[in-house]
This record gives C-alpha cells, structure tokens and sequence, in this order.
C-alpha cells in the first residue's frame, strides 16, 4: 500500500514529547556497539578526487558517496564518460554544496544507474523535485541517527559540523538551503564499518558518538583546511574515533586548500601511532 508524503508526516506534531536531558555517559555497558570479527570478504574504497568515493561491498554492492564528476579537477576520466561506472546500486550524499553535490552530475547518475538514493531530509526533497525519477529513500533514511538496513549494507547518517547549501549553477551561483551537512557509517556485509565524515570540524560525537558507540575500523576524514578541518585538527580527531586506518580527503583540489597529506600523516604518527594512515592517489582502490 502506498502511502503519500502527507500522510506519512501526520502526527509528527503529536509525536513530539517532553525531552528528558540525560548524561552521556561511556557505553561501555548494555547498548554498546562492540565490534564483531571482521568476515573474509574484501570492501573496495576507491578515491575519485576531493569528497567523492566509490565502495564496493564484499558482495559487489556499489555505493557512491558525494559524487562530484564533471567539474572535479581531481575526478579520473573514465568517471567522466557516460557508463564510467559500469552499475551504482545506491548515492549517498552529505550536504548540497557545489563540491559535493551537483545537479547536473546527480540527474545523470540517476539516469543512466537509477540507484536508491540516501540524502539529508531538505536535501532529498530537492533532488526528488528536480529528478521526479529519483529513487529517494526519503521515509527509509532521511536524517541524523536514524540506521536502515541496504540489501545487507548498514548505513547510518550521523552528525556533522558545517554549512549546507546548493549553488545550482556553479561556484558563483545563487545558493538555496538544502538542510544539514551529515556525515555517515556504513556497515558492509562483513562486518566491517566505515566512518565517512563528511565536511566537518572537529566535534565531541567523533568520541562519544562515533568512537564510542559506532566503532568504526575504517575513518574518511578531510584534511584540508578553510573549508573544514585542516591536518592538526584531522590528526586530533584520529585520538577520538580510534580506527585502524585512516583515509585523508578533501585536499589538493584547490590551491587554498592543503597540498599533500604529508602533515597530517606526520601528525597521526605522533598523536595516534596506532592508527595507519593510508593515503590514495585520486582513481586508487584499496581493499580493507
């Protein structure tokens, strides 16, 4: 049975209750996320410039995440011809800004893959209106906190700290509100767990939220600098989550952003010995 948009938000109103403030304390008791043995399967993390990713689950599942395509400078060519990717089973976006978030890439994508589609509440709104043929999973996933389970791909959207917006025609045009910036954690069929922060600053929930709670063995974090956190900042953010690995991004697109991630390995090597920073070249696969 169908139910219309309407009809879903009604009694949400009513819904809404007397918040009750409670400390936040160390899940180290029931209700903590502790880690399961990672399975034999590999998860593919290819790199395509900037915030953009392309994963590939141990069971062939191909989840895009920021997809900036024809006018990332970093974003390798063959991404740029119309089939580059051969099958997208789901797009997962953060926020609207033009770096992340185009419209022209997105009605492509949809277009040529029609994946689902897992976008912030505004957000998903304005794709499902500018692409009626959106596949929006807007009552499945649509806002922070919320985990839905993908054919066996976990993902959860989760807090982050930034601006949001769309510029509909470029960097130099008309900025529209879309909602929040997010960031995510995915969980693959094996167990593993990926935390893709999205544009963000440094922010408490990377521990008490993410480090705690979620665990993830694997930490996308951008590592540039104006627009986001820079490699001090990235580097401290490491002692929060705690991960294996870590992955640097949102670098060396631009000349005002950071150029390398040579300051910021140095920096976790300090601060985070533990963790292994793993740095891609842009169109680089690496399997975890």
């Amino acid at each position: 049975m169908k139910v219309s948009r309407r009809e879903a938000l009604k009694g949400v109103g009513a819904a809404v209750g007397v918040v009750a403030l409670q400390t936040l304390a160390e899940p180290t008791a029931a209700g903590a996320a502790e880690k399961e043995p990672v399975g034999d399967g590999k998860v593919g993390i290819r790199w395509l410039g900037h915030g953009s990713f392309l994963f590939t689950s141990c069971k062939a599942k191909r989840i895009l995440l920021d997809p900036w395509i024809r006018t990332n400078p970093k974003c390798p060519g063959q991404y740029r011809k119309k089939g580059g990717f051969g099958s997208l089973d789901m797009i997962l976006w953060t926020h609207g800004h033009v770096d992340h978030f185009m419209l022209p890439d997105a009605k492509e994508l949809v277009a040529d893959y029609a994946p689902k589609i897992v976008a912030p509440w505004e957000l998903s709104f304005f794709i499902k209106a500018e692409i009626p043929r959106a596949n929006t999973q807007t009552f499945t996933l649509a806002n922070k906190g919320c985990t839905a389970d993908f054919d066996g791909v976990k993902v959860t959207m989760v807090e982050a700290f930034h601006s949001a917006g769309a510029q509909l025609t470029g960097f130099e045009g008309t900025n529209r509100f879309v909602g929040e910036a997010v960031g995510y954690v995915i969980e693959f069929e094996n167990g593993l767990k990926i935390y893709h922060s999205g544009d963000t600053s440094l922010m408490g929930d990377m521990k008490t939220i993410v480090g705690n709670f979620y665990k993830p063995d694997v930490a996308i974090l951008p590592i540039g600098g104006v627009f986001t956190m820079g490699p001090s900042e990235a580097a401290y953010a490491c002692t929060l989550i705690r991960p294996k690995i870590v992955i640097p991004e949102h670098y060396g697109t631009f000349p005002v952003l950071t150029q390398t991630a040579d300051g910021f390995k140095q920096q976790v090597g300090k601060l985070a010995p533990e963790v292994k920073v793993l740095v891609l070249k842009p169109g680089e696969e690496t399997h975890v």
